[in-house]
């Protein structure tokens, strides 16, 4: 088996052009995450992936291996014959967060969501191992991720719990960062962040970066999409659209919508969507974003084929839904996910549009 920890002048040379990508397009702007960029070995950290269903290593194809891994994608690392379980982070998208933390020399950092590893080393090229502490609830992940930060020379604390209960013995932190979607802060994060600190996290398919206020509050805005896999409570903890209840015999009248398929992949109504319609899960037959097939949890199901063509089944109509959403969108000025905030109370976590005491505004959680 080909050693995967050597730094050799192809792997330094494809780091270089991935980083010089990342600031030519302007999305690596930070002198000091730009060294953290070019020192971490990327490839170390992710031995292997999947690609089209496909497992590819080194010794399968050194080449192909190498490029992916220093592109901007991002790389299915672990999976059930079912569902993704984990994956490496596109590098322009940890690029944006990293930045957005406003990390300093001396802040201690709790990054949530280990998977490969990789953010971890970064932050630990910058602020060193020892103010970096990364926890996933998956024992495999961590215990691979160690072993390879190690060879990388970086030792931070790795633990194995999960992390919506964050770090009980190690705080307070002076930023946590979430590598995984919730439906809203766990509050374990507020608490463990000290006033004045940041919490950064995927929120529906949102990035929301919070600062803390004071015990239990927090208050910030969403800054840019963030599409992450939703949080496990435990490894073997049902992912993205495996919850979906059985549609029901109650099938719907055909008809036909003017609202076509392609709207579910509009990045801003997309977060309005997630706000209000949560877990949805989706298909596409023959992989055309025109025809979509749509699952709700109670079982209800909606089919928006290329020429509008809709049916649907279950306990509701699903995208007779969609369709009063997206006119509410549309009446709002339709919104980017920027102009949306977040309240965090030990009591109540609300969304609201432009300000805090806007009159529009969802309760979450």
């Amino acid at each position: 088996m080909t050693d995967t920890t050597t730094d050799s002048d192809q792997t330094r040379a494809l780091r270089r052009e991935m980083v010089t990508a990342l600031v030519n397009d302007g999305t690596l702007a930070d002198d000091r995450w730009r060294d953290a960029f070019l020192t971490v070995p990327r490839h170390v950290l992710v031995p292997a992936y999947y690609q089209a269903g496909a497992h590819i290593d080194c010794d399968m194809d050194r080449q192909r291996w190498l490029e992916l891994i220093y592109s901007d994608t991002t790389l299915v690392t672990q999976r059930r014959p079912d569902a993704v379980t984990s994956s490496g982070t596109m590098p322009s998208l940890v690029a944006m967060m990293l930045q957005a933390l406003e990390v300093q020399d001396g802040h201690r950092v709790l990054q949530v969501g280990t998977g490969t590893g990789y953010t971890a080393a970064l932050l630990c090229e910058w602020l060193g191992s020892a103010q970096v502490t990364s926890i996933d609830v998956d024992a495999d992940l961590t215990a691979a991720a160690r072993n390879r930060l190690r060879r990388c020379g970086y030792t931070p604390t790795v633990l194995t719990a999960d992390g919506a209960h964050g770090d009980p013995e190690r705080t307070p932190y002076d930023r946590i960062i979430a590598t995984f979607a919730v439906a809203s802060i766990p509050p374990a994060w507020i608490d463990q962040t000290r006033p004045g600190g940041i919490v950064l996290a995927p929120v529906f398919s949102g990035l929301a970066k919070l600062t803390v206020t004071s015990q239990g509050h927090a208050q910030g805005r969403f800054i840019g999409p963030g599409y992450f896999m939703r949080h496990r409570a435990t490894p073997d903890a049902q992912t993205d659209g495996e919850s979906v209840a059985e549609a029901n015999e109650r099938h719907w009248p055909q008809r036909t919508t003017e609202l076509p398929a392609s709207v579910y992949y509009d990045s801003d109504f997309r977060f309005m969507l997630d706000l209000t319609m949560p877990r949805l899960s989706h298909g596409n037959p023959g992989g055309a974003r025109n025809d979509l097939i749509l699952h709700a949890p109670d079982g209800s199901h909606a089919h928006v084929d290329a020429e509008g063509a809709l049916t649907q089944s279950g306990p509701r109509r699903l995208w007779d839904d969609i369709e009063a959403i997206h006119q509410t969108w549309r009446c709002l000025g339709a919104p980017p996910r920027e102009r949306f905030g977040l309240t965090v109370t030990p009591q109540h976590q609300t969304i609201w549009l432009d300000t805090p005491d806007s009159d529009h505004q969802w309760q979450v959680g």
